[in-house]
């Protein structure tokens, strides 16, 4: 697997987290990435 940024089930949480709009942008910046085919997610985190 080859991408700049590993997913975290964190990130996919905060990205969804009002009560930390600090931690939520930010994660919401990583996310976004994905059009640029910048990060990867494991199936263990999926599940």
């Amino acid at each position: 697997m080859s991408a700049r940024i590993f997913l975290d089930t964190n990130v996919l949480v905060y990205a969804f987290d009002r009560s930390s709009p600090a931690k939520q942008q930010r994660a919401l910046e990583i996310v976004r990435r994905q059009s640029d085919g910048d990060w990867a997610i494991s199936w263990q985190v999926v599940q």
